[in-house]
């Protein structure tokens, strides 16, 4: 008898989550010196991490013999101060993603559905599935999420409603009120997941603390990953009320984050001025971006995020052309967008080399 006869029902549909691919891989596939690569599929902060998180990172290797502080005490108390909610509100968790699988492992089961948009972030319908219960997908004309379509698909049978904002991997962003009016919309069986990824990349951004205030049953998720260079420790987490963190942290596993990531994500979160000149970057270079593709006849979503969707004759053939090239994007057909490509915000001079490859596959 296979493995595959063995799983559980709802494993042998589970659709695969697919990174953007590593420059080592890509250099070594198409014989390029890895230094010669650029990486623009990942959404990752092209300036990296702040050194003062780094310097925190290298100096909790002291301690690598010692098992990290299960909690994250330290950091949830800095979360607290700069989020002005108790410390009892927060789970760490390895990147925001794992708060996803935590919350689908607690109110995901049969006969449960879970809310999101037809592309919204993949990871919430994974972990929907894997947990046994049934994702619903809302469509999104204009790359939008579509409340009043979403508060429709809202039944007795859902649990989770998840919002990412800006979306994963559209971009868009929707107002606060509107957001705040539709959380209030749900039913008490419902809770309402607000995935704030990206939300560093505005200033302000929507704010749902009130909701927490309310009593509202809501979770919004945050991530060390982007704005704060993070991506390769795996750390991020959630703010709700004290009973729903702590229904989270029962079945979070045991340290499951590092001494390295915590020290790092506390040094960073501290680090304004490297968020600021990220933040700033950032929007220079969605301004770049947003004109070089207007100038190359192609039509991009305009973003909220660190990156670009943009639309792209022969998509596949262009995304395998730009990695002959050494730049790396984002196909995102699994998205159901098949013509169009993710393209992640970098530094001026590799924004600048992202247009001229396209542009060559374009007039090829």
């Amino acid at each position: 008898m296979s493995y595959t006869a063995l799983l559980q029902p709802q494993i042998q549909r589970l659709p695969i989550y697919q990174p953007g691919r590593p420059i080592e891989l890509v250099a070594q596939e198409f014989g390029l010196q890895p230094e010669a690569v650029i990486k623009l599929a990942s959404n990752e902060n092209p300036l990296g991490a702040s050194p003062r998180a780094l310097d925190a990172a290298r100096n909790s290797l002291k301690e690598a013999w010692l098992y990290p502080e299960n909690s994250a005490h330290f950091l949830c108390g800095d979360l607290s101060e700069r989020l002005g909610l108790p410390e009892e509100c927060f789970t760490i968790g390895a990147g925001s993603n794992e708060i996803f699988y935590l919350l689908a492992s607690l109110f995901m089961g049969p006969e449960t559905e879970a809310v999101m948009g037809e592309q919204a972030f993949v990871s919430y319908l994974i972990s929907t599935i894997r947990a046994g219960g049934t994702p619903v997908r809302v469509p999104m004309p204009d790359y939008k999420h579509d409340l009043d379509a979403m508060r429709a698909a809202v039944t007795e049978r859902t649990r989770l409603v998840y919002l990412p904002n800006p979306n994963n991997p559209t971009g868009t962003i929707l107002p606060e009120a509107e957001v705040l009016a539709f959380a209030r919309s749900l039913p008490d069986h419902v809770i309402f997941v607000y995935d704030e990824a990206y939300a560093e990349y505005q200033d302000p951004a929507p704010d749902l603390r009130p909701l927490i205030h309310e009593g509202r049953k809501v979770i919004c998720t945050r991530t060390f990953s982007k704005i704060y260079g993070l991506a390769g420790l795996r750390i991020g987490y959630g703010y709700s009320d004290p009973e729903l963190a702590a229904q989270l942290n029962s079945v979070r596993p045991p340290f499951n984050t590092s001494t390295l990531a915590q020290q790092a994500a506390r040094a960073a979160l501290a680090d304004t001025e490297w968020v600021a000149k990220s933040r700033a970057t950032n929007a220079a270079g969605l301004q770049q971006l947003g004109a070089g593709f207007a100038k190359l006849g192609l039509e991009a979503v305009p973003s909220a995020a660190n990156f670009i969707l943009v639309q792209v004759p022969q998509a596949e053939e262009a995304y395998d052309a730009l990695q002959r090239q050494g730049v790396i994007v984002r196909p995102v057909a699994g998205y159901g967008l098949p013509q169009h490509l993710r393209v992640s915000v970098g530094t001026e001079p590799q924004n600048a080399r992202l247009l001229q490859s396209l542009d060559a596959f374009l007039n090829r």
